[in-house]
């Protein structure tokens, strides 16, 4: 993909910005200034901000709500979580959903020991912070202004309204900040881009024709102060992600329906990362648990490799995917509750982000692996911090990105990193950038389609391996017999970069099931390691 041409408009000064407002929504900008825009995470070096330490919970039963009123009470969480004033720590607001999300509420409750109380009236909780409130944002329901009602609720430090509940909002004190019933994302864009956020936007859908969020990632946004849109794959969102901080992040989904290289391309080429999150939910609440230096279980010690014997690693995919990891990959039969779990190696791929946006999430992980005699090991999904193809990425801004994810890692007790990428196997230069960091010990490249295309080639870049992906477990493209086949017939010979193999799982049309067919049936010359494992017995034994 050739780089874009910039079609950016030149930044909107802070005077002309403010004359284009009403001047109802002039004089909520003075009140807005009390709600400053929190900075990036307790890590200058993070992209992303984190909410106050939460002290107590406010639990509310999402199924309960409306969706006009889980957008409402999304927007008060993000606006409870921010730390203006100098706050550091104070009362949150935990939307209760089914699935993982009662995994982190049990984590918060008992580990943390933060007291909940049930506060499923909407409005009381309105009346309870009223004094956090600067007023209300209207918009209209079910419909795209969802978006800019969330992007001007994070600037001027109010709640997003629904029409239908105005005389509600207005009963209980509130007063109308602006309304935005007749604008659009780009409006939004031009009008308070000085007071937004430039290393960090929301992608999210708002449109019923292409599939419409209610509550998911705005109380983020509304915390973070972050642009919260959705165009497509439009100029408009080309024009966004160009006029970004060198990388930048874009949290959420974009438009998928002709690939998702199609805007993930985008964004790598204007040097910003993707995190798939849009179904996401809270993490103005889990960022703001303490993040310390998290220790994975039981660290890897390799055994010498046996002289006949070839070393397989199994990884689970999607691990770029912060929104799987809060909700089902911890109750899922097909993964993390899978009786399967924990009766042979495996290694599943995390976003390195969550050590920022979840780190309680991330160290329940950690505590909850296997750890003997078989063990669950992370690595870092595609391609690093975020969803990038490292050959489109700005080389000085691959550089920028790499060290800041060495230093995530290295928080987070991560060394192998995934690569999703085009036809670039072969180029050195890129697997430098990465490989350089001492706590980047090895790399596994997965070609865009299919992941298996360079059938375990392997390539040594800084003295440590960049290994592909040999096959993979994916419904309709390889089965587990065809898998059992390809294992059992690969060289036994540690010495050469052929007696290792990684094997991806589709985790969406595979399982630990699957897999553990595939265990119950390799040769007796095959064994099963973690991918940590393996990279580092190739380094130590592989002749090159």
């Amino acid at each position: 993909m050739v780089d874009p041409v910039s079609t950016n408009p030149p930044r909107i000064p802070r005077r002309q910005a403010l004359g284009a407002l009403s001047a109802a929504a002039v004089a909520a900008s003075a009140v807005g200034a009390q709600w400053p825009v929190p900075a990036a995470a307790e890590s200058p070096r993070s992209p992303y901000p984190k909410g106050i330490r939460p002290t107590e919970l406010f639990v509310v039963d999402r199924a309960g709500l409306s969706d006009d009123e889980a957008i409402m009470i999304a927007t008060l969480q993000g606006l409870l979580a921010r730390p203006d004033g100098g706050r550091r720590q104070g009362p949150a607001i935990y939307l209760d959903l089914p699935n993982g999300y009662r995994f982190w509420l049990d984590d918060l409750t008992e580990r943390y020991d933060l007291p909940a109380t049930r506060a499923d009236d909407p409005w009381a909780l309105v009346d309870r912070f009223a004094d956090r409130i600067a007023g209300y944002v209207l918009y209209r329901a079910a419909d795209p202004t969802i978006n800019v009602a969330t992007t001007v609720a994070g600037v001027l430090g109010g709640i997003a309204v629904a029409e239908a509940a105005e005389e509600t909002a207005v009963d209980h004190g509130l007063r109308r900040l602006a309304d935005v019933r007749d604008r659009d994302d780009a409006w939004a864009w031009r009008t308070y881009r000085t007071k937004l956020r430039n290393d960090l936007v929301i992608e999210q859908k708002a449109d019923p024709e292409v599939g419409m969020f209610t509550h998911q990632l705005r109380d983020y946004a509304t915390m973070a102060g972050a642009f919260t849109f959705y165009d497509g794959n439009s100029d408009f969102r080309r024009s966004v992600v160009e006029d970004l901080d060198p990388d930048a992040a874009v949290l959420g989904w974009g438009d998928a329906r002709e690939g998702e290289d199609a805007f993930v391309g985008v964004s790598s080429a204007a040097g910003v990362a993707s995190i798939p999150g849009d179904w996401a939910a809270n993490l103005a609440c889990l960022s703001g648990l303490p993040a310390p230096r998290l220790r994975q279980r039981a660290p890897i010690r390799p055994r010498p490799p046996g002289r006949a014997q070839h070393q397989v690693a199994f990884v689970v995919t999607d691990g770029d995917n912060v929104q799987w990891m809060l909700n089902d990959l911890p109750t899922g039969p097909n993964w993390f509750a899978s009786p399967r779990r924990g009766t042979f190696d495996v290694g599943w791929g995390v976003p390195p982000s969550a050590i920022d946006l979840a780190p309680s999430v991330l160290d329940w992980y950690y505590r909850n692996a296997s750890a003997g005699p078989h063990h669950d090991r992370f690595v870092v999904g595609p391609s690093g911090g975020g969803y990038l193809y490292p050959s489109r990425y700005p080389r000085d801004e691959l550089d920028r990105h790499t060290a800041r994810l060495a230093r995530a890692m290295k928080r987070a007790d991560l060394g192998v990193v995934q690569i999703l990428d085009f036809e670039s196997f072969d180029d050195p230069d890129l697997w430098s950038a990465y490989l350089r960091h001492d706590q980047i010990t090895g790399l596994i490249y997965l070609e865009y389609s299919r992941y298996d295309g360079l059938r375990g080639r392997v390539r040594w870049v800084e003295d440590k391996p960049v290994i592909s992906a040999r096959t993979m477990l994916w419904d309709g493209l390889s089965s587990p017999d065809q898998v059992i086949e390809t294992l059992n017939a690969a060289a036994a010979d540690p010495s050469s970069a052929d007696g290792y193999s990684v094997v991806m799982l589709h985790c969406w049309s595979m399982s630990l099931d699957d897999l553990g067919h595939v265990v119950d049936n390799l040769a007796p010359h095959v064994s099963v390691v973690t991918p940590d494992a393996l990279i580092r017995m190739m380094t130590r034994y592989v002749d090159r």
